[in-house]
């Protein structure tokens, strides 16, 4: 298990308009106590937490990110902002600037535990469980199912018209909250958010790619989405107003596409489970 440091704590990047000094995030950081802190995400060179950090008094609940600096390819990808905190510090701007919801960083910590050089990504912890685990539960009515659904094809429809792509967005990085009594989306790992030159058109290979990954995340773990539901998806995502024999048309062409990359990916089971112990309750897909 890799815990955030407590030795060296220094703040490389924050944002300067959430109102707190840079010396106010690692003293933040330096207080957890990560024995009472909860474990989201435990794997073999990462951790995500969630904890109460207290900046300036003002205790709060935020989600940490942590991964070793223990390779060259690590230490010259620190050197040159790409680390995959940085990646998600620029991906998370890329759908903020699109009005496209995202856990908001707050602050890039570097420090050290046992000697080990260990990055840390403070985030907004959204609040809401994730689409992985609505899935799964299948504990919501058919008609908040349906709003969960629209609000997914309208994600994908804001994000094709922004010219933005996510190489990986299944389920379990993507947050369902309430926005106004609405069904909202949020993303929590915005790696893999880039931008692409020209129009995505209807079928792009990367939009198709994205609803692939959609599906392959809950097949993986047991938990297939429903065909109605991403109808539903499907639905929202449709820019025509044609006849019903057009929508037709043009689900079946989408549909078709999207299923065969599903066929030709293989076992979609993943090599850690998200819904496994760790990330029962977890947003977090890591």
């Amino acid at each position: 298990m890799l815990v955030p440091p407590t030795e060296g704590l220094k703040v490389a990047k924050y944002a300067s308009g959430a109102g707190y000094a840079p010396d106010q995030w690692a003293r933040a950081l330096a207080g957890v106590d990560w024995s009472k802190a909860e474990l989201l995400s435990d794997k073999p060179t990462s951790s995500v937490w969630r904890a109460e950090l207290v900046v300036q008094k003002r205790p709060m609940t935020l989600v940490i990110k942590c991964e070793p600096i223990n390779s060259l390819k690590r230490k010259v990808q620190k050197f040159l902002h790409t680390t995959h905190a940085y990646r998600q510090w620029r991906g998370a701007n890329l759908l903020y600037e699109s009005g496209i919801g995202a856990a908001d960083p707050k602050a890039v910590v570097y420090g050290r535990r046992d000697g080990a050089i260990i990055e840390c990504l403070i985030m907004e912890a959204l609040p809401g469980r994730s689409l992985l685990r609505h899935i799964a539960d299948q504990d919501q009515g058919v008609r908040e199912q349906h709003q969960i659904a629209r609000a997914l094809g309208g994600l994908i429809a804001s994000m094709i018209r922004k010219r933005l792509v996510n190489a990986d967005p299944k389920p379990s990085n993507i947050v369902v909250t309430r926005a106004s009594g609405a069904i909202a989306l949020g993303f929590v790992d915005t790696v893999d958010i880039k931008k692409v030159s020209g129009f995505l058109a209807d079928n792009d290979a990367d939009v198709w790619f994205m609803l692939r990954d959609l599906l392959l995340e809950p097949m993986g773990v047991g938990r297939p989405v429903r065909r109605a539901l991403a109808m539903r998806v499907l639905r929202s995502l449709w820019n025509g107003s044609g006849s019903r024999s057009a929508w037709r048309a043009w689900r079946n062409e989408w549909w078709g596409g999207v299923s065969e990359l599903v066929q030709a990916h293989g076992d979609p089971t993943p090599e850690h489970n998200p819904l496994g112990p760790a990330s029962s309750t977890s947003p977090e897909g890591g």
